[in-house]
């Protein structure tokens, strides 16, 4: 079974292609920080526990065929663990388990499947006792690991100058924070983000020294881009059509999951809008 083992780190480099994501990509549907996975795919270090479930469902392999691409069970304790937990050693879906288990977590429902397959009478009592032992051995290798560090939400401040160079500033900002999304999404932002801010540029009535705000939010679930001016008299509707424009605010409220806009006390007006994401890990 351990002829042409194809590393995890090479498994996942392959599977990144296949799908033509960044590392950064890959880290969020992983649900981990990019510098682990980064050091996953640089064979530095090895997933923690709390993560076994998902990489292999990412993957699509059994855990079995993970831990043995990461040299940690043998061919002897990979039958058996087959045997008793199908190669998944737990029915959890993968996304939950993503995002609510720790690496304790993994070896209570492990330990849950060998039992139901011992009383089904689905293994025999030396199957149980070796996928125990094996078990044992991966619990006491992973107690000094720490659990997973989780994909954070993020979120950007930024100034523009009230001139024509902004839409393409606010471009990059979004490019910068949502790197790690699809790319058809930070595109589709991009786009959103550009119109909001062109508008403020041209039906501002702003001095080139004046500032465009941007706030862009990245969370589990949203991202959130706010573009703020002092226009006078600019609300946020969207208009006809003309010659001269009217486009912006409609291909807002076309492709945005929502959007609006807020005036505060003093003044400053803020048009924003919203994109739902995918949570990582689902």
């Amino acid at each position: 079974m351990t002829e042409n083992v194809v590393s995890l780190a090479e498994r996942l480099k392959a599977r990144r292609a296949e799908l033509g994501l960044s590392q950064a990509q890959a880290a969020r549907e992983l649900d981990v920080a990019r510098t682990a996975y980064r050091l996953w795919e640089m064979e530095a270090s090895r997933p923690s526990p709390d993560r076994w479930r998902l990489i292999a469902s990412w993957l699509g392999v059994s855990v079995t065929t993970m831990l043995v691409a990461n040299d940690m069970v043998s061919d002897t304790e990979a039958s058996v663990s087959e045997v008793v937990g199908g190669g998944d050693f737990t029915s959890l879906d993968p996304s939950t388990y993503a995002a609510q288990a720790t690496n304790a977590d993994f070896y209570v429902e492990a330990s849950k499947r060998l039992n139901e397959a011992t009383a089904s009478g689905a293994i025999s009592v030396d199957q149980a006792q070796q996928f125990g032992a094996l078990l044992r051995r991966l619990e006491a290798s992973s107690t000094t690991d720490q659990a997973s560090q989780a994909w954070e939400p993020a979120e950007l401040r930024r100034n523009l100058p009230a001139t024509e160079t902004a839409p393409r500033e606010a471009r990059e900002a979004i490019a910068f924070l949502a790197s790690d999304l699809a790319t058809a999404t930070v595109q589709e932002a991009q786009l959103l983000t550009s119109e909001l801010v062109t508008n403020s540029v041209r039906h501002a009535g702003m001095s080139p020294d004046d500032a465009i705000g941007l706030f862009v939010r990245v969370t589990r679930s949203v991202l959130h881009v706010a573009v703020s001016d002092t226009a006078a008299t600019r609300e946020a509707v969207p208009v006809e059509p003309n010659k001269s424009g009217g486009h912006g605010l409609r291909i807002v409220a076309a492709l945005a999951s929502r959007w609006g806009g807020t005036t505060d006390t003093g003044g400053r007006k803020t048009t924003w809008f919203e994109l739902d994401l995918p949570s990582p890990g689902s």
